[in-house]
């Protein structure tokens, strides 16, 4: 093998690499709020994000990576009346072609489809502030 041929080679594994390096994932989580008011929620985890849900609709977050996660989730329009929740952890699988798929809908009772407790401003802030800029919301800044 001539020079040329080896160096063409090493740049398309260099190009090519990174491209595979990095896993395609799968799974998703989608929120439907039925809380009756305008709600962030705040997917803790290895796939960090911030979604904000309005009122009466959904919507969903994919590429979620496999692991466990908790929801911290921000009800309200008005700082001065937010509310707060705090989920137990759940975990999203990913295994060849099998995936996660979950929906989660967002009730401030208790007994819905997810578990959850009271929460405080502190636990929703904490994790945006270690989340990449890019992930805390479709704009790059904090919600």
């Amino acid at each position: 093998m001539d020079n040329r041929t080896f160096a063409l080679r090493a740049l398309m594994v260099a190009v090519l690499l990174p491209f595979g390096a990095h896993a395609q994932y799968h799974s998703s989580i989608s929120f439907q709020n039925g809380s009756g008011e305008d709600a962030v929620v705040k997917l803790v985890g290895p796939s960090a994000r911030a979604t904000p849900v309005p009122q009466n609709q959904t919507r969903s977050e994919s590429g979620i990576a496999p692991g466990r996660y908790y929801l911290v989730v921000r009800y309200g329009d008005n700082e001065k009346n937010y509310s707060y929740t705090k989920g137990d952890p759940f975990a999203v699988e990913e295994s060849g072609d099998q995936y996660s798929e979950i929906s989660i809908t967002l009730y401030k009772v208790p007994n819905g489809n997810y578990p959850t407790r009271p929460a405080r401003k502190e636990d929703f802030d904490k994790g945006l502030a270690s989340m990449p800029p890019r992930q805390q919301n479709g704009r790059g800044d904090q919600v």
